[in-house]
């Protein structure tokens, strides 16, 4: 669905450096199939992407004087800064991102418009740390994953990742699903991946040593805790985010717009399981954090 808006512009976002609560302006307020889709100026709420849609959007409050209401859900919508048409769900989806008139902003999706242009947006910081927790972990498991999955190419990779494993994870995960507890990853291992020298029915010849590999190779890397940033930690949302640490010693990065632990140091045990699918396999990554043990 389209929208037509006069005098908005993108949202600026401060989930990146942790923040969950801001002070921000009403700039929008719609009523859509019986949702209020309310728009700030600036938001510490991460929006669930459009392009890839694989961490839930934060949920939490929006604070009118007394009056609190909830923020059931958060999206990413598109903006065309020229024309000010709103693009919502499908319709945003439809939208060629590389139009350079387009840019991004959160829609908070609310339980009742709100009461006053300002407002206090308040995160449920509870639902954000496990998501968090889940998004870290995954970015460490695609990592062991492709040096797990090294010697199962036979020609040199022309896209390595940051520590110069052949990036198996980029070139075959076709979705990512991270909840609460857990994030499921689904791999295609298809004819274009086998023509770039990947041995895929060597890999998935034994699914459970490769998952064992993995754990063991996973609980080594939570040996040497090291800070964890995400850049720039504020900023317009439709922004390209980095998301960095050290492992043993090497600096590590890959892109990324979710939101993640402070430091490795929270980290306790990381543990994958894998299946085969039809075309590939399924990856199941489960953390732990010292915050969840004490509890």
């Amino acid at each position: 669905m389209d929208l037509q808006t006069e005098g908005i512009e993108g949202t600026v976002v401060t989930f990146a450096g942790g923040s969950l609560h801001e002070a921000a302006l009403v700039v929008l307020t719609a009523e859509v199939a019986g949702e209020w889709l309310v728009v700030t100026d600036r938001s510490p709420f991460h929006p669930v992407s459009l392009s890839w849609p694989d961490q839930p959007g934060d949920r939490g409050w929006l604070i009118c004087g007394t009056n609190r209401s909830r923020v059931l859900d958060s999206r990413e919508g598109l903006l065309n800064q020229r024309t000010g048409v709103l693009s919502v769900g499908d319709a945003a989806r439809a939208l060629k991102r590389s139009d350079p008139d387009l840019t991004s902003v959160v829609l908070h999706v609310t339980d009742a418009a709100p009461t006053t242009k300002a407002v206090t947006l308040e995160v449920d910081a509870t639902f954000r740390a496990a998501l968090s927790l889940q998004h870290t972990g995954v970015h460490l498991a695609a990592l062991v994953l492709n040096k797990v999955a090294a010697g199962f190419w036979s020609k040199d990779p022309q896209d390595p990742d940051t520590l110069g494993a052949p990036n198996l994870d980029k070139a075959a995960v076709t979705r990512s699903e991270i909840s609460e507890e857990a994030s499921i990853d689904h791999y295609r291992l298809g004819k274009s991946l086998r023509k770039k020298g990947f041995d895929a029915a060597g890999f998935l010849a034994d699914l459970p040593a490769r998952a064992t590999e993995m754990n063991e190779a996973l609980q080594g890397l939570l040996g040497t805790p090291a800070p964890i940033h995400i850049s720039p930690t504020e900023g317009p949302l439709a922004d390209r985010r980095l998301w960095s640490t050290r492992l043993n010693g090497a600096d590590i990065a890959m892109p990324c717009g979710g939101t993640h632990l402070t430091d490795l140091a929270e980290l306790t045990e990381i543990m994958v399981s894998m299946d085969p699918t039809e075309d590939g396999f399924v990856m199941r990554t489960c953390s732990i954090s010292t915050a969840s043990q004490r509890d």
